[in-house]
Parts: structure tokens; sequence; C-alpha cells
């Protein structure tokens, strides 16, 4: 949803109308067609995955950066590429989608020399955590139209503060952090709640994608 809206450049479309204007050339010119556009997810984990699959219907060519490969029969289902060097994967996107968890690792990894090696106009989707990129970096580039559009809803620090920059910058797409809380999700968190507790009380080991910490060791996917 956040790609189609930055892509189609739907934001000042809808202002607009509620403005009572109609100005399609004033939308069309920085509205493009996803189909046959460069994305490359930054994180190939489960939702990284499912952006892949749900992507491929759009006849994008789509890339992938993450510590392994996934499945062989997935990529070629998707046709996704792997890019083991990220910085060698994210100069060739006209789309970059961020899906990797925050570690001291990942923290602050889009910064303003990674930004400016990337395509003049660059869309970036950020699904993970606010503290994955520079704010005052992204807002800075999407001031100066080096980064044509950018979306979220996740911040840094959360919630935002109401001089945040990102609430003023141009061409952004934000929303407070909301994605995870349809009604239909909070039903799988009650769910999910009930299965551990009731793994917990019979004494039964949880999914080892469920844990964080386990012996007091950080669980793979976070290091």
């Amino acid at each position: 949803m956040r790609i189609l809206i930055l892509v189609r450049n739907f934001l000042p479309g809808y202002h607009q109308v509620i403005n009572g204007e109609w100005n399609v050339a004033g939308i069309a010119h920085r509205a493009y067609d996803l189909e046959g556009k460069t994305v490359g997810t930054v994180g190939a984990g489960r939702i990284g995955r499912l952006l892949l699959q749900r992507l491929k219907p759009f006849n994008c060519h789509l890339l992938y950066h993450d510590r392994i490969k996934i499945d062989p029969q997935l990529e070629n289902e998707t046709g996704a590429k792997f890019e083991e060097d990220l910085d060698a994967m994210l100069p060739k996107c006209d789309i970059i989608v961020l899906n990797m968890p925050l570690t001291e690792k990942t923290r602050g990894m889009l910064d303003k020399e990674r930004i400016s090696k990337l395509k003049k106009g660059v869309l970036i989707v950020n699904n993970a955590r606010g503290a994955l990129v520079d704010t005052q970096a992204v807002a800075d580039a999407c001031a100066s139209g080096h980064i044509g559009g950018y979306s979220g809803d996740v911040w840094f620090p959360q919630p935002a503060p109401k001089d945040h920059p990102w609430r003023y910058m141009p061409n952004q797409a934000m929303t407070p952090h909301i994605s995870g809380t349809t009604i239909d999700a909070q039903l799988r968190y009650a769910a999910g709640t009930k299965d551990m507790l009731d793994r917990y009380f019979k004494g039964e080991e949880f999914p080892l994608q469920n844990y964080i910490v386990k012996e007091g060791v950080l669980a793979p996917q976070y290091r």
C-alpha cells in the first residue's frame, strides 16, 4: 500500500480533492507505474518474503539483501535476486523497503552517506524501525528531492514529538504506528498470547521463531 501511495503520487491528489482543486498535471508529473521498477527489500525474513510474493504480480525487478538466501523455490517463484552486498544493491533500486530488525549493527544504517549514493528520486518505505535511518538525513533528502518519497509508520522516537521533521518534510506518506493494530491483527495477538500461555503452563517449548531471548542469548534473527 505504501509503495503504491508513493509511486502513484496519491496523497497530493487526495489533498486536491479536499482543497477543492483539480490539477491533473500537478499530480501526473511525479506519478509512475510500479511495473518495471526495481524494488529492493533490505531484510528477507517473514515480512520481506511476503513482500516479494505480493510484488510478483506487478512485474517488478525484485532484489533482496539478507544474511542468508531465501528458499530456492521462493526465489524461483518470485524471480527475486539475492544481493550479498547491500551497498551494491541500494543504488540499483527505484524503491527500497526496509524489513529488518533494529540492532546495534543496523541502527542508523541508512545515513547521509548511503542516501547520497541512491538514485535521485528513490522511494523509500520503512516497515521496520525508525532508528534504522538517520532522521535528519531523510528529511533533508526529501526536501532536496534526492529522496522522491518516504513512507512508513515507524518513527524515532515514538510517539513522534510535534516538531519531528518527518511531520513537515515534503513528499512523505507517514502515519502513526498503526500497521499492526487492525482488528484482525489484534485477534491474532490474542490467540498467540493464549497459545504461549497454554504452552508455558503445560511446560512445553515455544516455537523457535517466538523467542527474543532464550537462556540469556539473543535469538539469531536479532543479532
